[in-house]
């Protein structure tokens, strides 16, 4: 969903007087943004003044890089439990009706519709030495299909998963069924055909259609990009696998690369596929291996941007399950992927193991621990592969009843590791150890834990007053070292005394500090980057300015109000955005719709 170039909104005053309710509830603790029994003027604020309107004091602003996240209930009559993400600035560009006129009124986008088949050519399937059942006809292959939401922030230079971007959107699967139509491909064996069709949100998706067992042995996953339209498209074509530039072998049949596998300890049980570099989503079969050498075809059907299907592709071969061996991993070179990998031998496993204390009482710490390698030795080398081996071994720490004492044991193979330990109580940090170097057999290394670090701040409202109440929390962005998953820190929340006074106990990393005052007080979220280290943090003071409205009628593409939707406003930015390096939506406004579609946000003038 590619959204760059167009024009920031104002949400304007006005707006405030068209859409209501205003009146604040009594609240016992909490400051309410309430005039003029709380002058506008007591505001301390960049940009526009406060003006008292509707009995708020409100401001108008730019709202740059913000999107409005609609999910709907199960039970909606339009798109039930669907879920829209429209950019501020395309907010209205629905057309107004009679009944829906911006800026009070605004319609959900109406669908796109998109519908095909997964169809093979005889010759295909005899490449592929695989008999379909009709040896003159195209065959339509049973499919599952899904389609993969993308976004791109302002600022970015290609779009980008919107789910790894921090949108809250779901994959779709499109709905397959039997097609009989008299000019369709036919199923295997003269069977019925199978049609897949999807109605989502017009936008940017990758879309993978991948063959059901036992055609996906031979058959590989269709992956592309693919920009939906209002209104009905169709996605039929004939999977042809040219995955070297899309041009034909001198006798007309397209290439599909073989590779030349080989591990001296041999390949049985053990499998390879092609993936994307990026996505590390596979895109081709998954070819079983055997012997100790292997050759044999991968079909892809990857899009790359009309490039070579095997551009930005690297080959994935995989031991089998519950073994301690790295996953081997073969990136092109020079643009091209190798036609022969060798799967270089390695050093038996070692066991590694050692107890878990806490270093401000010594007490045992029951934890999980996750070890990725960054680097496995070879046999003969004392310098760790850091290019060609994945490999990620876990272990829990328990206390042994008998000694009273935390123990880990886990097999892994001999290399370097950034070791995650993950407490099961807030009494400890998640603690990061990097680098590990596992050479020896035996391997023994006992581990301290670090009590989680104590960090206070305060937040007052821009007029002066404390904001008591407010919910604060800090949400988990980066790691303090490394940069996966399993080493971000855990999620805590707290909320402000009377004083607008708060503290939190915090694992090392990144966070974005999210201050949420109560519902109904009329005040924005404001969101505020931090970063907790060895050290006690003292939060800069934290003021919550008076808001600009953005509140708004919301209906689906007959008019009819869309009711009971969880309406989400999120501060999206390019890669670097949120002063972390990681996070490029954050979570800035909740609301519900109510019977007639309307929802109240009031927004942060500086939130982007």
């Amino acid at each position: 969903m590619s959204h760059g170039g167009a024009t920031a909104v104002t949400v304007a005053l006005g707006v405030a007087l068209a859409c209501g309710p205003l009146t604040a509830p009594s609240l016992s603790s909490a400051p309410v943004n309430a005039c003029p029994d709380h002058p506008c003027s007591a505001y301390v604020q960049a940009g526009a003044t406060p003006v008292c309107n509707g009995g708020a004091c409100l401001v108008t602003a730019q709202l740059p890089n913000l999107v409005l996240v609609v999910s709907l209930p199960v039970d909606s009559y339009f798109a039930p439990g669907r879920t829209f993400a429209i950019p501020f600035d395309h907010l209205f560009d629905p057309a107004p009706t009679q009944a829906c006129v911006p800026p009070s009124c605004t319609h959900l986008p109406g669908y796109g519709v998109v519908g095909g088949d997964y169809a093979v050519l005889p010759q295909t399937a005899q490449k592929l030495n695989w008999n379909v059942g009709n040896p003159d006809l195209a065959t339509s292959l049973p499919v599952h299909v899904t389609y993969r939401p993308l976004w791109q922030p302002p600022g970015a230079t290609a779009p980008v998963d919107a789910v790894a971007a921090g949108l809250p959107l779901d994959l779709v699967s499109a709905a397959v069924y039997s097609d009989n139509a008299p000019n369709s491909p036919p199923g295997p064996a003269a069977g019925p055909g199978t049609a897949f069709q999807a109605n989502m949100q017009p936008g940017l998706y990758e879309v993978t259609i991948a063959p059901d067992p036992p055609f996906d042995v031979a058959f590989p996953p269709d992956v592309k990009r693919i920009s939906i339209d209002p209104g009905q498209q169709s996605d039929a074509e004939l999977r042809t696998y040219d995955t070297t530039g899309r041009i034909p072998e001198s006798n007309g049949d397209l290439i599909i690369p073989t590779f030349v596998l080989t591990r001296a300890d041999g390949l049985d049980g053990w499998t390879a596929y092609l993936r994307d570099v990026t996505t590390k989503r596979r895109i081709s079969t998954l070819a079983a291996l055997s012997g100790t050498t292997t050759s044999g075809i991968i079909p892809t059907d990857h899009h790359p941007s009309d490039k070579d299907a095997l551009t930005d592709a690297e080959l994935v071969l995989v031991p089998p399950g519950g073994q301690p061996i790295p996953t081997g991993v073969f990136a092109p070179t020079g643009g091209e992927l190798p036609k022969q990998e060798t799967y270089v031998n390695i050093p038996t496993p070692a066991t590694v193991s050692g107890t878990l204390t806490s270093s401000v009482d010594g007490s045992p710490v029951e934890a999980d621990l996750v070890f990725e390698a960054t680097g496995i030795y070879v046999a003969g080398s004392t310098i760790p592969n850091t290019s060609n081996f994945e490999y990620v071994g876990r272990a829990a720490a328990r206390i042994d009843p008998a000694t009273g004492l935390s123990r880990y044991s886990v097999a892994l193979p001999r290399g370097q590791y950034s070791l995650t330990v993950r407490p099961l109580t807030t009494g400890v940090a998640v603690t990061v150890v990097e680098p590990l170097d596992v050479q020896a057999d035996p391997f023994i290394h006992p581990l301290t834990i670090d009590a989680p670090q104590q960090v206070e701040g305060s937040a007052t409202v821009g007029d002066g007053r404390p904001l008591a109440g407010a919910t604060v929390e800090a949400v988990p962005v980066q790691c303090f070292k490394g940069s996966s998953l399993f080493c971000r820190p855990r999620f805590a929340q707290t909320t402000t005394q009377g004083d607008g006074s708060f503290m939190l106990m915090l694992d090392p990393g990144g966070y974005v500090l999210r201050v949420e005052p109560p519902d109904g007080t009329r005040l924005p979220w404001v969101v505020q980057s931090i970063v907790v280290g060895p050290t006690q943090v003292l939060v800069p003071p934290i003021v919550v300015p008076a808001p600009v409205y953005a509140g708004v009628q919301l209906v689906d593409v007959g008019d009819n109000p869309i009711v009971n939707a969880v309406v989400r406003v999120f501060a999206v930015q390019a890669q670097g955005g949120a002063g972390t390096g990681t996070v490029e939506a954050v979570e800035v406004a909740r609301a519900i719709t109510g019977s007639t579609g309307h929802y109240d946000v009031y927004l942060d003038p500086s939130a982007e």
